[in-house]
């Protein structure tokens, strides 16, 4: 019979799933950025914020249906921080990453995005007990590093040349209200389950999101929030982004920062151009270029070295 496995050895593989979790949370969240720029001038901002909830909260309910009973018990006790979580999380962070989308170059929104990690080991370091130490803000540099190299295509006058606009703002806000939600999932109530918390957040964001969107129906001609054409690729897309981002996205993010803390999970979004790039180059038919393996290789370095575990004294 197969051994027992050992406190330790339960441990490790526990954080093993957390990382694959992490990585997949990149990858449902790269691959948004690929999809939506296919709904980008036919899906209103309203519209897609809205419905992309909505679908994961269907998703959400049967498999989280058996856990509510108990797990709206204590989520209301903790309402306070149920309520911040969703109107974070869910509202303000949805809300600003696509103002940043609409106003501004996918060049700026994917550099200012890139600053997340930073923000969130940041806040760790000055609102939790989760204390950086120097090799996570080695990895965090030498990732972002990488992360620069992607999106600047290799480039350093991609960089140089940047024009500011009020999108770069958003974006820039967009990742330090990441950094703020994950710093508020510490606080989130104990024993609840994973899909429980994610649905009621998503509830509570849509709270938010459903008075844009019915303003989205009623008043045509607004810059951001006008009529969803109905065209049933734009649809289908929309679906996906409910189904992969923000159903499995949240999910394995909210998993991953439960395990391993919000300052190593930061780490992991440095992924999120990657994918988005090999996504690119398999659907768009876009090139694999020297700075693709170059900002890769970056990347992945930096990600080891700051979620390696110190060796212990023998």
């Amino acid at each position: 019979m197969p051994k027992e496995l050992t406190p330790a050895r339960n441990r490790q593989t526990s954080l093993t799933v957390a990382y694959l979790m992490l990585i997949g949370c990149a990858l449902m969240w790269g691959s948004n950025h690929v999809v939506a720029r296919g709904v980008n001038e036919t899906v209103p901002l309203a519209a897609l914020s809205f419905w992309r909830w909505v679908v994961a909260v269907l998703l959400l309910l049967p498999v989280c249906a058996r856990h509510l009973r108990h797990d709206l018990v204590v989520m209301r006790a903790a309402w306070r921080s149920m309520f911040l979580i969703g109107t974070v999380g869910i509202f303000m962070f949805t809300i600003m990453i696509y103002l940043a989308a609409y106003n501004t170059t996918a060049v700026n929104t994917g550099l200012l995005n890139a600053t997340t990690p930073v923000w969130v080991l940041l806040f760790a370091a000055l609102l939790t007990k989760d204390k950086p130490g120097l090799r996570q803000w080695v990895g965090v540099l030498v990732a972002g590093i990488g992360t620069a190299v992607i999106i600047a295509k290799g480039d350093l006058s991609v960089i140089l040349k940047m024009d500011f606009v009020s999108g770069d703002l958003f974006a820039l806000v967009s990742a330090m209200i990441w950094a703020v939600y994950s710093m508020l999932l510490k606080n989130a109530p104990k024993g609840v389950n994973p899909l429980s918390l994610v649905f009621v957040s998503a509830l509570i964001g849509l709270v938010y999101l459903a008075p844009f969107y019915v303003w989205s129906v009623l008043v045509d001609g607004q810059p951001f929030f006008t009529r969803l054409d109905p065209a049933w690729p734009d649809l289908l897309k929309i679906f996906y982004i409910g189904v992969g981002p923000a159903f499995l996205g949240y999910l394995f993010w909210n998993r991953g920062v439960a395990a391993v803390g919000p300052a190593n999970a930061g780490v992991f979004l440095y992924l999120m151009p990657v994918f988005a790039s090999g996504l690119a180059i398999v659907f768009l038919g876009e090139q694999l270029h020297l700075f693709h393996l170059g900002g890769i290789a970056l990347i992945a370095l930096g990600i080891w070295q700051a979620t390696k575990r110190p060796k212990r004294a023998v």
